[in-house]
C-alpha cells in the first residue's frame, strides 16, 4: 500500500510517497511536523525555511514519479519575509568564476526556442518527464498563482514578481536548469521558458556557449551592456538573455565596456518567458 504524507512546518509543505510497511521516518521529522492536520493551501509567498526528511526504504520500495504534482506555495509569509529570495545581482568577486563548458555528445542544446527537442508551447508535464529521464528527479517543483493587474500584467500577491499567466510552475534540476510553465489551469500548463546557472558542460548552445564561456570567444554574436551592477551586467546571444561577470573592470562606463573581453564570463543564460522580479538590485 502506498501512502502520501503531508508535513507542514512554518509554511513549508513536504509531500513524500512512502511505503507504510517499509518507510522509517526519523524522530526529527516527527518533531517538525507537530500535529497531524493535513491541509491544501494555495498562494504565492516563498517560504524561508526548509525541513530535511530522511527515509530508509527496503530495496523493493517503489521510486517516486518524477512528474509528481508540484507543491503550491503558502501565502502566509509577508513580502519582507521573502525579500531575501529575490534574485540579486552580486557585486563582489568572492564567488569562484565558473570554468569554460566542455561540450560533448551528452550536452543538451539550449536555444531561444527551448531546450533540446522541447519547444516553448509544448505540454509542460511531457517536457518535465522527458527532462527527468536525462537529469533525474527535479530538486524542486513549485506552482505559483498570479493576479492580473490593471495594466494587464500578472503579479503575485505581494507585488514582488510578474509573469505571463495566472499560474506559473517552476521546475529545477540539480544541473542548474530551471524550466517554467504557464497556463490558466494546472492541467493546461505549457513550457514557456528556461534558465541555466551554476553547472557547466551539461547544457550549452549549438555553438558551444554556456555557463563559463568568455565574451572573447563569441564577440561576433554576443553583446554586453556597458552599465551594470558592479562587476555584473546583462547581455544577449542569439535571442537568449545573459548575465555576465567581469574579473577585472566594473561595468560603470556609459560609452563602452572597459573590461577585457577575456575577463567577461557568462554566469547565467535564459530564454522565453520566465518569472521576473519587480525589485531589481540596481
Amino acid at each position: 500500500m502506498i501512502g502520501q504524507r503531508v508535513c507542514e512546518s512554518d509554511g513549508v509543505k513536504l509531500l513524500r510517497h512512502t511505503s507504510v510497511a517499509a518507510a522509517v521516518l526519523t524522530v526529527g521529522v516527527l518533531a517538525s511536523c507537530g500535529g497531524s492536520d493535513v491541509s491544501s493551501t494555495e498562494g504565492e509567498a516563498v517560504p524561508q525555511t526548509s525541513t530535511t526528511v530522511t527515509e530508509v526504504s527496503t530495496p523493493t520500495t517503489t521510486s517516486p514519479t518524477p512528474t509528481a504534482t508540484p507543491a503550491i506555495e503558502d501565502d502566509g509569509a509577508s513580502a519582507s519575509d521573502r525579500a531575501g529570495e529575490r534574485p540579486q545581482i552580486v557585486t563582489t568577486t568572492t564567488a569562484p568564476v565558473p570554468p569554460a563548458p566542455v561540450v560533448d555528445d551528452d550536452t543538451l542544446t539550449l536555444s531561444r526556442y527551448g531546450v533540446g527537442d522541447h519547444r516553448f508551447g509544448d505540454d509542460a508535464d511531457e517536457v518535465i518527464s522527458l527532462l527527468s529521464e536525462v537529469f533525474g528527479i527535479p530538486e524542486s517543483d513549485t506552482m505559483r498563482r498570479f493576479t492580473e493587474s490593471e495594466s494587464g500584467e500578472f503579479v503575485d500577491r505581494n507585488g514582488d514578481y510578474v509573469f505571463i499567466d495566472v499560474l506559473g510552475r517552476e521546475t529545477c534540476f540539480d544541473v542548474g536548469l530551471c524550466v517554467e510553465s504557464a497556463g490558466e489551469a494546472d492541467d493546461e500548463m505549457v513550457f514557456t521558458g528556461w534558465t541555466h546557472r551554476g553547472v557547466t558542460g551539461a547544457l550549452a548552445t549549438g555553438e558551444g556557449l554556456g555557463v563559463g564561456s568568455r565574451w572573447s570567444d563569441f564577440r561576433s554574436a554576443m553583446t554586453v551592456e556597458p552599465i551594470g551592477c558592479g562587476k555584473y551586467s546583462a547581455g544577449m546571444y542569439r535571442g537568449m538573455k545573459l548575465e555576465v561577470r567581469s574579473t577585472s573592470d566594473s561595468f560603470t562606463n556609459e560609452d563602452a565596456v572597459t573590461a577585457d573581453p577575456e575577463d567577461v564570463v557568462v554566469v547565467v543564460l535564459s530564454a522565453g518567458d520566465v518569472r521576473t522580479s519587480l525589485h531589481p538590485a540596481c
